[in-house]
């Protein structure tokens, strides 16, 4: 028991170091890097938050939605003409968020009550009119684009790229830590079980429906804040076109590539889908046909990731270090001829701390085990 504690404590080390590693390296990296690369990273922290939003809801929940490219045009959109009026941007910023959250309950409230791909084809319904009709109405953005005037965020300046990137940075460094404090909480576990099975969440007591509600208005609040600082780093509304369900499609690939259970992979898929358009064009490739095959590869691959990817490859690592026996999914076997002082054991191991008074039952067989 001690040695698994203090396995633990040091993978949580570990897990410290290299967020602060990070953490220090996004604040750091503009300062070394030219002009031509703070607009990419601009671009990555503001896919970051759209990645965020699908992992909370795609990842957490298992809900799928095709509409959240619409939710960064409304906020594009209603950014664009709440900056012109002259409403400061640390007040634009949760205004955008409620209005996202509201467009959200009036598609999440009917259809998130009920079980299957409801939302899904409420999301597509709902991103097809945006792009035809609202989005086309001149109330929103009409046939002509407006500029985007980029405001001071409590006095720090934005006009530059470098300065809208460590704005963005804040809003994303906030959101990030939002969402990993909710992963760890109780309301994080209930997230989960309904992932797994919306029956046996429902057996356990579990009101399903305020949960997913909830986190669809938190998903699509994120994703509407993406599309303010969207259009402030192109100083500009885009047509509707950018905000279809074609693009909703694209971003759904930032969760499955960085990883859809963890928050990482949403910095992880934001950077990959910034950085992916000037790398290809080097190579004359088109960038849908490299996320098309990244996709298929890492599906084919079974990893949540690139995060999960890392995180099996240190496991690995670590155990080949300590000399650990090869592991076969969570169980480690060990034979009775390598230890013949000692009856046969099985390895079991578990993620997420046990509440106190938890009691696991093991019964071996012949040929494996069963928990």
């Amino acid at each position: 028991m001690a040695r698994a504690r203090t396995q633990r404590s040091s993978l949580l080390s570990l897990d410290s170091i290299g967020v602060l590693v990070l953490a220090a390296a996004a604040v750091l990296w503009p300062v070394f890097t030219p002009k031509v690369a703070h607009f990419y990273g601009t671009l990555s922290a503001t896919y970051a938050l759209v990645g965020l939003s699908l992992v909370i809801l795609v990842g957490w929940t298992g809900q799928i939605s095709l509409g959240h490219a619409a939710f960064l045009g409304f906020g594009c959109y209603i950014g664009a003409k709440l900056l012109n009026h002259n409403v400061p941007l640390v007040l634009a910023v949760p205004i955008i968020a409620a209005a996202g959250a509201a467009i959200s309950l009036v598609l999440g409230v009917p259809s998130l009550r009920l079980r299957g791909v409801y939302l899904t084809i409420t999301t597509l319904a709902f991103g097809v009119a945006c792009q035809r009709y609202f989005f086309t109405r001149p109330q929103l953005r009409g046939s002509t684009a407006v500029e985007v005037p980029r405001k001071t965020l409590l006095g720090w300046s934005t006009e530059s790229d470098r300065g809208l990137y460590y704005a963005v940075l804040v809003v994303l460094a906030v959101a990030l830590l939002l969402a990993w404090n909710v992963r760890r909480t109780d309301t994080g576990r209930v997230l989960f079980a309904i992932r797994d099975s919306e029956q046996a969440a429902a057996a356990m007591g579990i009101r399903i429906a305020p949960y997913k509600v909830g986190v669809f208005a938190a998903s699509a609040a994120l994703a509407t804040v993406a599309g303010l600082f969207y259009g402030m780093l192109f100083r500009s509304t885009p047509g509707a076109d950018q905000f279809g369900v074609l693009q909703s499609l694209f971003y759904l690939a930032m969760p499955v590539l960085g990883g859809a259970e963890a928050i990482l992979g949403a910095v992880i898929g934001g950077s990959f889908l910034a950085t992916g358009q000037p790398l290809v064009n080097l190579f004359d490739v088109r960038l849908y046909l490299v996320s098309s095959v990244s996709l298929l590869l890492m599906l084919l691959s079974g990893q949540d990731g690139v995060v999960g990817m890392l995180h099996n490859a240190r496991k690995t690592l670590a155990d080949a270090i300590r000399g650990e026996p090869i592991r076969y999914g969570s169980f480690v076997p060990e034979t009775h001829t390598e230890r013949p002082d000692r009856s046969p054991v099985v390895h079991v191991q578990i993620e997420e701390p046990l509440p106190e008074g938890t009691v696991i039952r093991a019964r071996l067989v012949r040929g494996g085990a069963h928990v």
